[in-house]
């Protein structure tokens, strides 16, 4: 609430509204700077930022109609679960409606999948109890048993060795903190080893948020915390003898089916472009990666309504199932693609990949400001950035350009590989651009509408339409390459 309630105050000193009258999405992200269109490039102006949030919405949407139908605690558009039909159908939908041909859904059988069913973490000590309500599992973490587990509790700070010198945490509930910044210690596998039963990564940022990890790789379970839960537990260690109670259900579940989905603007020759972008994400998995798709989209609208003779190459779209089901059989849409990669990618100039293309820039405690709060700026992060890699230098220009000209803001030097994302498993086989950006809210539960700024949505979309333009402009064999070998 106190996060909220900032949002609030600077919105109103900005936009000089009443103070009592709560803000808006749409007076959020009214005080975002517009980069202006350079000359030359009116054409660009049809990609609309404003219009493309509104897909960034409805799949928000999605994503909370599952936390309310179907589960409160483990939601978002989760591949193998209803909200991932629903947002496959919602994609296939938006392509046939902008006049897309061979729109389809093509099923994908999903090994069985790590599925919490609920969970309940509560702390007591010094005469008092109290539910921690940000605790979220590591995904794929394992459960306890049905009567749950009781617990004394241990603090170990950053989880170095100096931190774990002359405590015992065998058969104990471990808490540990955690911060972007912060030199990685293995705290959570070094607990495990010394015999942990419980494991708890504090999100040191401010606030409460709750954080979808990846696989903590641990035999015990093991929960992310918010960081004012996180700290109440730490005061509770110090002044009296503390105990955790624990209940998490898992199921494994099989018989599960994702999607890819798929839509086509033929061009007047066989050779190929591909978008594509993954549909998957936790809680409202508004920059991760509703933000992507809504740009995928914007792209298909825009090229939807250039003549056909016009188009030089076939442009397909494909909404991705995604990869936040990490594991064995993670992934299986990208994975087709690698499999059929001789077909589908035969005469293919280009590949991008739309991840994650606008995020809020925010800070953490910046210097002469008081408070404990995530600070946001009027404007867009810095993302990382990959085209191609060095054996493709005429690709790196081309995009490096476009973000320049149209106002992506990026890192100085591209990835010499291309970052963690979809793009990951295809780059050896096809020439491929990215770009993405992994800040504070990411992965939370604080990941809304607000935080993906529309006019960082219409800068790269834009920018990602004049390299398709760009790469339109020259022959296949600028930009095909062998495979590249295992990194």
């Amino acid at each position: 609430m106190r996060e909220k309630a900032r949002r609030v105050a600077v919105v109103v000193a900005i936009l000089s509204v009443d103070v009592s009258a709560r803000a808006t999405q749409e007076q959020v992200q009214e005080v975002f700077l517009q980069w202006p269109l350079p000359p030359g490039a009116e054409d660009y102006a049809a990609i609309d930022g404003r219009h493309l949030l509104r897909y960034v919405v409805e799949q928000a949407a999605i994503s909370r109609r599952y936390r309310d139908e179907v589960n409160s605690q483990f939601w978002g558009r989760i591949i193998g679960t209803s909200s991932d039909a629903e947002s496959a159908e919602w994609l296939a939908g938006k392509f046939r409606a902008i006049g897309l041909s061979e729109v389809r859904l093509q099923p994908l059988d999903l090994l069985p999948q790590w599925m919490p069913q609920s969970w309940k973490v509560a702390v007591t000590g010094g005469g008092e109890t109290f539910e921690l309500a940000s605790a979220q599992p590591f995904y794929g973490s394992s459960g306890t048993p049905p009567e749950g587990l009781d617990l004394e509790t241990v603090y170990v700070g950053l989880g170095s060795d100096a931190d774990f010198a002359g405590r015992d945490v065998k058969g104990k509930a471990v808490f540990v903190f955690s911060m972007l910044g912060v030199p990685r210690e293995d705290a959570l596998q070094r607990a495990d080893d010394k015999g942990a039963a419980v494991l708890f990564d504090v999100l040191m940022l401010p606030g409460n948020l709750r954080y979808q990890a990846y696989p903590s790789r641990t035999d015990a379970p093991a929960f992310s915390l918010g960081s004012e839960d996180g700290y109440r537990v730490r005061d509770m260690i110090v002044e009296a003898p503390t105990r955790v109670r624990v209940n998490l259900d898992i199921r494994m579940t099989s018989g599960l089916k994702t999607f890819l989905v798929w839509g086509t603007l033929p061009g007047s020759t066989d050779e190929t472009i591909y978008i594509i972008a993954h549909r998957d994400g936790w809680f409202d998995a508004s920059g991760d990666n509703a933000s992507g798709v809504a740009s995928m989209i914007g792209l298909a609208e825009y090229y939807a309504k250039v003549p056909h003779s016009e188009r030089r190459r076939t442009i397909v779209f494909i909404g991705l199932d995604g990869h936040h089901n990490t594991g064995e059989g993670s992934g299986v849409g990208r994975q087709w693609l690698v499999e059929h990669r001789d077909e589908v990618f035969a005469k293919t100039a280009l590949v991008i990949n739309c991840e994650h293309p606008s995020t809020v820039q925010t800070n953490v405690r910046p210097r002469y400001m008081t408070g404990e709060d995530i600070v946001w700026a009027n404007t867009y992060t810095p993302q990382q950035w990959y085209a191609g890699g060095p054996s493709r230098p005429e690709l790196q220009t081309i995009a490096a350009e476009a973000f320049r000209e149209f106002g992506v803001s990026t890192y100085l030097e591209p990835n010499s590989r291309p970052p963690a994302g979809d793009l990951g498993r295809l780059y050896r086989f096809v020439p491929g651009v990215a770009t993405s950006d992994f800040l504070h809210y990411f992965h939370t539960d604080e990941e809304t509408p607000d935080t993906v700024p529309w006019t960082g949505l219409e800068a790269s979309t834009r920018a990602y339409a004049r390299i398709i333009d760009e790469v339109n402009k020259r022959d296949l064999s600028v930009f095909q390459r062998p495979t590249e070998p295992e990194p």
